[in-house]
């Protein structure tokens, strides 16, 4: 007692001491902001030449933190896969120690008929007083082993959905690239055509002001000419300042570092996307089979049955097989190594009887609920295919009704601008029609990138893969070249459209409802 209270005291002191709130300093904060600055720098390399779409595309798959974690998120499943198929092997335990007495361990009989003690030379002791033991036992539980096989199956289908769950993260991705890529192409292009607009205005703001205090104008004539341009010089401002984000956020979509320089390869025409060469049915059957959500349900469903699997077999009495090597170096044995050996079984009757029904109806309900949300969501894809199908078409329209009328705003601007030089037009009406036309033509190219975004949410809601899965982890040149390979592949249609059998669905009965009743 002399050793247990203060140990108990101690024990209890160091425990009050260790858990006890410790917040990080200024100076924690400050390396770790520094680490953090330093790794999003190094994680993705400045492109040396003017960036294109395919190669943006390449390294939102190979830098973008986001598709990172979640290629990490798939190896994590993989790893685990390995550690679950280790739960299958038999438990081989090794066990040692010493033990030790101040008193040897003595004993004395007595008589069974009557319990008289017999005489004191008859005690006895069998055991030594300082002795070391040890052991090495091998034991293999069937039911353990089947329930581990089905966990490594569930944990299988957890990999493929995790995979699956890559498949839809590269493919928004490469959607949202896509779309701010074109955006920022807009602004690359548009960009210049505003500001010598702004400059203009400008300039003939501060003419305006030089002439009303020469008092070459008249006032009011003057203040509603300044009024005028300094409402276009706050329109072409503000659309001057949504343009210049654009590159920043197709930089963070690649991975590199907001403020980042590069440079984007601006094409002189932009490039046409053709008709898209499948039908609507055609896309739904493509969808159907493709679409990472419906995948991921189908593996849903193989885990759901399995976990009931799992339930029942956990109802199946126990059967282990023992095997152990012995030793003890009690010196009264006459053998101080042995082997054993044994088979063991266990049952719990009482949960057999009463479980059994219960985890059979609970089976079916899941199964049931599985199959519905699989159903809900195979609905939700063929209703995205109509509407991304739909969605392309007012896009395509939109595009062409203003590229049609930018093709005009130019007209226009230039014969303002051929009437200034006359000096038959004014000033402000020449300057407005070139902010029109400037304005037009940004609307165009929006236009346009809503268009190619509507092109990339078709291949999205078909579930098409934008890259081949044996090229991920490869250097950005190959993975570049692979994306252009899989564009044009699509861009000439050839995209494989599977043939899909109608199956007739045997009637069931509905397991919610009736339980609901």
């Amino acid at each position: 007692m002399r050793l247990i209270l203060p140990t108990l005291l101690l024990s209890a002191g160091l425990s009050a001491c260790i858990a006890q709130p410790e917040p990080f300093t200024q100076a924690d904060n400050e390396k770790r902001a520094a680490l953090d600055l330093s790794a999003i720098g190094a994680n993705s390399p400045l492109p040396s030449r003017p960036v294109t779409l395919a190669e943006a595309q390449a390294r939102a798959i190979s830098y973008n933190l986001d598709t990172r974690l979640q290629m990490f998120n798939s190896a994590l499943q993989r790893e685990q896969l390995d550690l679950t198929k280790l739960d299958m092997l038999p438990n081989l335990t090794a066990n040692a120690g010493y033990a030790g007495r101040d008193k040897h361990l003595v004993s004395s009989s007595a008589s069974y008929r009557n319990g008289t003690v017999l005489p004191s030379n008859f005690e006895t002791t069998s055991v030594d007083r300082d002795r070391v033991f040890a052991d090495l036992t091998l034991s293999w539980n069937v039911i353990d082993f089947g329930l581990s096989y089905l966990q490594a199956k569930q944990q299988a289908d957890r990999v493929n959905i995790a995979d699956e769950q890559r498949r839809r993260v590269v493919n928004n991705v490469f959607q949202q690239v896509r779309n701010a890529y074109w955006v920022a192409v807009a602004a690359e292009r548009v960009r210049p055509q505003l500001r010598a607009v702004l400059a203009e205005a400008r300039r003939a703001q501060n003419a305006s002001r030089q002439m009303e205090a020469e008092r070459e104008q008249k006032p009011e004539q003057a203040l509603r000419y300044q009024r005028d341009l300094l409402e276009l010089i706050q329109e072409l401002e503000a659309v001057d300042d949504q343009l210049a984000i654009a590159k920043t956020q197709l930089a963070q979509l690649m991975g590199l570092r907001p403020g980042a320089p590069y440079k984007l390869a601006v094409p002189s025409t932009l490039p046409g996307l053709g008709r898209f060469g499948l039908s609507v049915e055609q896309m739904e059957r493509v969808a159907l089979v493709n679409r990472s959500e419906l995948r991921e349900e189908g593996y849903n469903a193989r885990i759901v049955r399995n976990e009931g699997h799992r339930a029942l077999l956990r109802l199946v009495p126990g059967v282990t097989l023992l095997g152990s090597l012995n030793y003890d170096s009690n010196s009264y044995l006459l053998f101080n190594n042995w082997q054993e050996g044994g088979v063991r079984v266990a049952a719990n009757l009482l949960r057999i009887v009463t479980n059994y029904p219960k985890i059979s109806q609970l089976n079916e309900v899941q199964s049931e609920i599985s199959e519905t949300r699989r159903l809900a969501t195979t609905m939700a894809v063929l209703a995205q295919v109509q509407v991304s199908a739909q969605q392309y078409q007012i896009a395509r329209k939109s595009y062409e009704r203003l590229n049609s009328i930018s093709t005009i705003n130019r007209r226009i601007a230039q014969l303002s601008r051929d009437g200034q030089e006359a000096q038959t037009t004014s000033e402000l009406d020449a300057i407005r029609e070139k902010a029109a036309s400037a304005l037009t033509e940004l609307r165009r190219h929006r236009a346009y990138a809503d268009l190619q975004n509507a092109h990339a949410a078709i291949n999205v809601s078909l579930g098409l893969d934008p890259v081949p899965a044996e090229a991920f982890g490869r250097d950005l040149g190959e993975l570049t070249a692979q994306i252009n390979r899989r564009n044009e592949e699509w861009r000439a249609g050839r995209i494989a459209v599977p043939r899909i059998d109608e199956v007739e669905q045997p009637a069931k009965p509905g397991t919610i409802a009736a339980n609901a009743h």
